[in-house]
């Protein structure tokens, strides 16, 4: 059964069993303020009510986080200091701020740990501002995220009118958005540069040795069918894409090995008799009926025996609830299409449309991308006459 959240019922009566009650409860102990008070100078919990306090303060200053990040993107903070230690001052000249400045954003982006003072007033790169500057895709979105803050500036506005985000006009695939006529091309370029931080973990999980020819469904300007090419030379590889995406990717690269197709995944005829098919960050950004027929046109697509690769962030994944949750959920609801979904869910969903055995694969850094592989059922062997 698919858990489209459209179709809930609220006629089920609300759970009471002893752990709601213990819930409730704790909840009700937790706002009380003479159990604050009390918690907070009683040695036995007192760590544990100044964890829940930081805890509870990082909720109410995260959006001063991201923007201390904003602006170490903005300024070239990190690239100023990449290799070398600089002086407040030098940095502040080399950033275009005065020195007050920079040292006041110097001094908040080593609270995150994207900076470091080793002596006083001269700075270097810290650990997460080398895995930055290591990852470019970060810094990209970081600027795509101006356009996701500008919606999420009346959070309740959004959740009450859907229709109307920047977002949706952002992304022109998305159904009701005012698109710009070169807004592919951005968009483009941002999903080539987020999956050059996963493509990798993808194909050291999953071998593609046993395949003769892969199709990389709305793969973009290729950069996953390019990863799977110098990998494994002798794949003959394909991507699908909207006319206005495969256009840019022949501009861009003109002499590429790569196969690329126009085509509409939802309407268009589909290649046949494939071997594998992959969808790299794609079923997320639709909604469940969509998805469900998009699966079911790829399982007829496919050769008896073939294989489905999904491979995309979801909901539930342990240790990373708060990316598939919820940056992901709001993300998507701004968006207006898709949304977050458990590997139960899109197994059923797989399984709803015709595949007979869906199987996850363990790959490097499952709050990234986690991986599915679908398989349709192999042809069964005549009965001799």
């Amino acid at each position: 059964m698919l858990a489209d959240p459209d179709t809930w019922s609220d006629q089920q009566p609300a759970p009471s069993d002893w752990r709601c009650r213990w819930r409730l409860f704790r909840n009700r102990l937790l706002a009380d303020k003479k159990f604050q008070r009390w918690a907070a100078k009683t040695p036995l919990v007192r760590r544990i009510a100044s964890k829940k306090a930081v805890e509870l303060h990082h909720l109410t200053a995260g959006f001063v986080y991201t923007q201390t990040l904003t602006a170490v993107v903005q300024s070239n903070l990190l690239a100023v200091l990449q290799g070398r230690i600089e002086s407040t001052k030098s940095v502040a000249a080399m950033c275009g701020l005065t020195p007050p400045a920079a040292h006041t954003l110097l001094k908040a982006a080593q609270a995150l740990k994207l900076t470091e003072e080793v002596s006083k007033g001269f700075w270097m790169v810290g650990e997460l501002g080398a895995s930055v500057l290591g990852n470019p895709a970060v810094a990209d979105m970081v600027k795509h995220h101006a356009v996701l803050y500008r919606d999420l500036a009346d959070p309740l506005a959004i959740l009450k009118h859907r229709d109307k985000t920047g977002l949706r006009d952002y992304w022109s695939y998305v159904p009701g958005g005012s698109h710009p006529d070169d807004g592919h091309r951005e968009y483009s370029q941002l999903m080539s540069s987020s999956l050059a931080l996963i493509s990798d973990h993808i194909l050291d999980s999953y071998s593609l040795n046993d395949y003769e020819r892969l199709v990389d469904v709305a793969g973009g300007t290729g950069h996953f069918a390019r990863m799977v090419a110098k990998r494994y030379p002798d794949i003959s590889a394909s991507v699908l894409d909207l006319p206005e995406v495969v256009s840019e990717a022949k501009n861009q690269f003109p002499n590429s090995d790569i196969r690329f197709v126009a085509t509409d995944m939802f309407h268009s005829p589909l290649p046949q008799d494939v071997e594998l098919f992959s969808l790299i960050r794609v079923l997320h950004d639709h909604d469940d009926e969509p998805v469900v027929s998009l699966l079911t046109r790829l399982h007829g697509a496919l050769k008896p025996g073939g294989h489905l690769l999904i491979a995309e962030p979801m909901a539930g994944t342990e240790g990373a609830e708060p990316i598939g949750d919820t940056y992901f959920s709001f993300y998507l609801w701004a968006m207006g299409s898709g949304r977050p979904r458990t590997a139960e869910e899109l197994k059923g969903m797989c399984l709803a449309a015709g595949f007979n055995s869906i199987r996850e694969f363990k790959t490097p850094i499952p709050a990234l991308t986690r991986l599915l592989v679908a398989e349709k059922a192999p042809e069964k062997a005549s009965k001799p006459a």
